[in-house]
């Protein structure tokens, strides 16, 4: 492992990535960092209750505001999608 990088990110979530890929198409040598166990921050589902087995939006919704110059600079091969319901409760009493 380097122990010298042009830039540090911390934190993984969507923007971290993409500045994080910005930057090394430049030429920079980049070292992203996570808190977490997983990547994509906001953009990722989550499980959220231990007895209930659903993955729930953490504002994964977000993606469809992911413009399309990013996709296109960065070369991605990502198809967006559009929902008519952006969000379901459902109450028991």
């Amino acid at each position: 492992m380097k122990t010298r990088y042009d830039v540090v990110i911390l934190g993984a979530g969507h923007n971290g990535l993409v500045a994080a890929s910005y930057l090394m198409r430049a030429g920079l040598t980049v070292l992203l960092l996570e808190k977490n166990d997983y990547i994509g921050g906001a953009t990722t589902s989550q499980k959220l209750f231990p007895d209930y087995d659903a993955r729930l939006s953490r504002y994964s919704y977000l993606v469809s505001l992911f413009p399309e110059k990013i996709i296109r600079d960065l070369g991605l091969n990502l198809e967006l999608r559009r929902r008519t319901i952006g969000s379901f409760t459902r109450c028991s009493s």
